[in-house]
């Protein structure tokens, strides 16, 4: 009951909030149950699957948005989303992505060649991908040395010419979506990368996460 009071109210949330492009990971619903999720939603929905209690991303654009779709791309795991299309002029790239945890690089080389072949200059990539940035800032304790997975992250942002939006509009500031009780630490694992050329548009921007629908 508490999980479909959960998922309710963040969509419910979406709508009050006027929000025109929300994405949503680690759902936990299989395509019947996205479909259905999404129903009151007044606009487009794109969303991968895997299981009822496994993974799962939904990216929702309101029908007040000019977005109009002309690819889209999506794994078979529950993975990732990627949706392209024509916004004001301008091409645009939007992806949902949650990844595996731990190290895949499997699975960062296929999203990485998708991403390329999706061949846009304007990206913009919600994701967990399931490890900090950056160890000093994004971490508490902080930590001095990076992982694999943040090592490959950076590989990945940089071949792209993106940049951690929030990060770069708070340059010293601190906040965290992951706290493990049995480690009691505390990380910023959540991210959103927009390509440099259109970063200059954010105005603001803050942390909001639920940790799982």
């Amino acid at each position: 009951v508490n999980r479909v009071f959960k998922k309710k109210s963040i969509l419910n949330s979406l709508k009050k909030d006027l929000i025109h492009i929300a994405f949503l990971q680690e759902t936990h619903l299989t395509d019947d149950e996205h479909r259905k999720y999404c129903r009151e939603w007044v606009g487009q929905m794109f969303f991968s699957s895997y299981s009822t209690n496994k993974r799962g991303v939904i990216t929702l654009i309101h029908k007040n948005l000019p977005f109009s779709v002309t690819a889209t791309h999506k794994d078979n795991d529950g993975r990732y989303i990627l949706v392209k299309g024509m916004l004001h002029g301008k091409t645009v790239l939007l992806g949902n992505i949650y990844a595996p945890n731990p190290q895949d690089d499997e699975f960062c080389r296929i999203l990485f060649s998708q991403l390329m072949d999706m061949d846009c200059a304007n990206i913009i990539l919600a994701s967990d991908f399931n490890c900090v940035l950056c160890p000093k800032m994004d971490k508490s304790p902080p930590q001095s040395t990076s992982s694999k997975n943040s090592k490959t992250l950076w590989q990945i942002i940089n071949e792209l010419d993106l940049i951690d939006v929030w990060r770069h509009y708070n340059p010293l500031s601190k906040e965290y979506t992951f706290y493990s009780n049995p480690h009691l630490s505390a990380s910023c694992i959540d991210y959103i990368f927009m390509s440099k050329c259109i970063s200059q548009l954010v105005q603001a921007g803050k942390y909001w996460s639920y940790r799982s629908l």
